[in-house]
């Protein structure tokens, strides 16, 4: 008797094992990997701030669009609308309405959604940074709000972000090449903070600036 329940537990065991390798795999016997896109939308960890949440969509988009997957396309382009980010004042390129339309392009059977406004949530703008021509923005915070602010790099080029406040204090100094590199801050009092954007690069490198 007890080698029988020994068999029968040892054929559950492996014909588990079996469905979970099978799921693994497409149905041409490949594995299926998941696109860079969604591994990093995916990447943004539970109770991420939504500049982060910003930021790794972002960073999923700029993937997918390398890569021409229409898919993670449409949903970075979902994340960014769900997420209310738009570009920042003086951009007009709207990130999620050219993934989407890039999206239909590759994949015609299915239309780009119609746009309806949105509460505004981060906003995000895009710029270039060389060794000889450091970028310093001045925004306000507000006292008692949260204030966060991430920095993605676009190519794998190192960059770096520090923020300052009035005073010249440093509130927050970080540096990346893949992942974006996010600040956050509890201000206490409404003032005018330095963000710098910095890179070791004698050619420009682009990135984008996420803030709310």
């Amino acid at each position: 008797m007890v080698d029988l329940v020994n068999w029968s537990m040892g054929t559950l065991a492996g014909a588990a094992w079996l469905l979970s390798a099978c799921n693994g795999m497409a149905s041409n016997g490949a594995a299926v990997q998941p696109s860079r896109g969604e591994v990093a939308i995916a990447a943004s960890p539970v109770g991420a701030s939504a500049v982060m949440r910003t930021a790794d969509a972002i960073m999923a988009g700029q993937a997918a669009e390398e890569s021409s997957d229409a898919a993670a396309m449409r949903a970075a382009a979902r994340t960014l609308e769900s997420l209310g980010a738009r570009p920042d004042g003086d951009q007009a390129v709207s990130l999620s309405r050219g993934w989407n339309e890039k999206a239909s392009l590759i994949d015609p059977s299915v239309s780009p959604p119609v746009y309806r406004g949105r509460a505004l949530g981060p906003s995000y703008k895009k710029g270039l940074v060389s060794a000889t021509s450091r970028v310093s923005i001045a925004q306000i915070f507000l006292a008692g709000k949260k204030a966060s602010v991430a920095l993605v790099p676009v190519s794998e080029k190192p960059v770096s972000i520090e923020v300052s406040d009035g005073e010249g204090k440093k509130i927050c100094s970080r540096h990346t090449s893949s992942r974006p590199a996010n600040c956050e801050w509890l201000p206490l009092f409404t003032e005018r903070y330095q963000i710098n954007i910095r890179t070791s690069e004698s050619r420009p490198v682009p990135y984008y600036l996420v803030s709310n």
